[in-house]
């Protein structure tokens, strides 16, 4: 070292530099360095003396490790926004000043007086406000390889300098052994080693204490491995025959219902049968009675619009109860549906019309139709599928805030699709898998097959039908059937 700065202001060139630690005055939770700890810093470099070293060195002498006190750090690099912006701003809770920095703004207003506060301020007699030691000022540095000639001028030459107009002047260096203390406690420069582990030292320091908890350790995890092992082992015995165990029971449970629906199947179809037979002829005569009163009418002159719609509602739901009667008892002989060219969307919508006021009201149906769909199969039981479906649908719906339902039909490749969809409630996975097999039923008047009577026409008539979730609730129904060919 050639020589060091000493500046007026400075107590000695040896205790020249030293730092502050500022807060915003409003911060009445820091009045203290050690109320920094987890804050966010701000600085100027990492590695300026007195811009950030000699405050962090503070810091290390309260017992602090510098590297992990603060939570965080700001670096203004020289630039705006500068260490106060940050601190005033809110960005960070504290900064740190270099020697006079704090003086030089108040000097030339970037900060105000009463802005901020200075923690623990030492000494208030001395020119410039400090929270830190003092420190040596800058030096002049010589390499060992630098010619000793050339040292020799070097330092007449800024010993014999004159002040000037600058506040400071070159005397000799000397009194460094508290900056070799900051690098110490900051582990820094020539102490850099500090930072490094030193496993090695301590491994060779304590060889057979190690030797032993590592055999200990050994023979631990051993044990831990094995009984995990077994664990493990009858673990996975165990949970394969509970496993068996609950595969037969639920096949066995699966297989007595199938019989149960197949008996139930069973006597419904017979039970069918024999009411098709025996109800065919009463529902002849009430045709023939409500035909006849209306002929009866005519020739008494009497003329009642009332009677007359109720007449002919009546002798129209009697036709149409001897149809479905009438494709019973085709079914019971096993003989081919008729199928037919029709208008998929006259279907529909005499499905809809023929639905009762009771069951439709406070629901808020939609048809999305086109003008035609000609479609092949048997238009009576497509009807009847669509009107089953469509009930369901409404039934549903009545069950939500703001029933809804819709119906509409798109054109697939060789398929029209009906879709019926209803915003009721969320149903289980397992009512859900069960839609379109015969099952139990939650109606007080239902049998539990009108959804697999459903699936049976459509089949029958060359399509087939699907169900999906719609979220967050409802149910849509997809019901296919088969266009006519061009």
């Amino acid at each position: 070292m050639l020589a060091e700065v000493s500046r007026n202001h400075a107590y000695s060139p040896k205790e020249a530099v030293s730092s502050v630690f500022i807060v915003r005055n409003d911060r009445k939770d820091l009045q203290k360095i050690t109320d920094l700890k987890g804050r966010v810093l701000s600085a100027t470099e990492p590695h300026d003396f007195d811009g950030m070293l000699v405050g962090m060195g503070e810091i290390a002498t309260r017992g602090f490790d510098p590297d992990t006190f603060f939570s965080k750090t700001l670096f203004s690099h020289y630039q705006y926004p500068d260490v106060a912006t940050y601190v005033k701003v809110g960005a960070a809770d504290v900064g740190i000043l270099g020697t006079c920095q704090y003086e030089k703004l108040l000097t030339t207003g970037q900060i105000q007086p009463g802005e901020f506060r200075v923690l623990e301020a030492k000494n208030n007699t001395e020119a410039c406000i400090r929270s830190t030691e003092r420190y040596p000022d800058t030096v002049f540095y010589a390499l060992d390889t630098a010619p000793i000639d050339e040292v020799k001028a070097v330092s007449l030459s800024l010993l014999s300098m004159p002040k000037g107009e600058f506040d400071f002047e070159w005397v000799p260096a000397s009194g460094f052994l508290k900056v070799y203390d900051l690098m110490k406690s900051l582990k820094l420069g020539p102490y850099e080693h500090l930072r490094e582990t030193t496993v090695k030292d301590f491994i060779l320091s304590h060889q057979k204490e190690l030797l032993l908890a590592a055999l200990l350790l050994c023979a631990i995890l051993v044990h831990v491995v094995r009984v995990n092992w077994l664990v493990n082992r009858r673990t996975e015995e165990l949970k394969f025959a509970l496993a068996v165990q609950r595969a037969t029971e639920r096949k066995a449970r699966e297989n007595r219902q199938k019989l149960d629906l197949l008996e139930k199947s069973r006597v419904i179809s017979q039970m069918s049968s024999i009411f098709a037979h025996e109800v065919k002829q009463p529902i002849t005569n009430l045709i023939y009675y409500a035909s006849a009163l209306s002929l009866l009418l005519q020739q008494l002159g009497v003329k009642d619009d009332r009677v007359e719609y109720a007449l002919k509602q009546m002798n129209s739901q009697a036709k149409r109860t001897s149809d479905i009667v009438e494709h019973v008892r085709s079914y019971a002989k096993h003989k081919a549906n008729r199928s037919e060219v029709f208008n998929l969307v006259e279907v529909i919508r005499r499905a809809i019309n023929s639905i009762n006021k009771e069951e439709i009201e406070g629901v808020q149906t939609t048809a999305n139709l086109p003008q035609e769909a000609i479609a092949v199969g048997d238009s009576f039981e497509i009807e009847l599928a669509v009107l089953n479906v469509l009930k369901n649908a409404l039934k549903a719906a009545k069950n939500s805030l703001n029933p809804q339902t819709s119906v509409s039909v798109t054109a697939q490749k060789h398929m029209w699709k009906i879709t019926i969809t209803d915003n009721g409630p969320k149903i289980s996975e397992e009512i859900f898998s069960a839609l379109g097999r015969p099952t139990s039923t939650s109606k007080k008047d239902g049998l539990g097959v009108g959804l697999s009577i459903v699936l049976s026409i459509i089949e029958n008539n060359g399509g087939h039908l699907t169900f999906r979730r719609i979220e967050p609730n409802g149910i849509a129904v997809d019901l296919f059937v088969k266009k006519k060919e061009e």
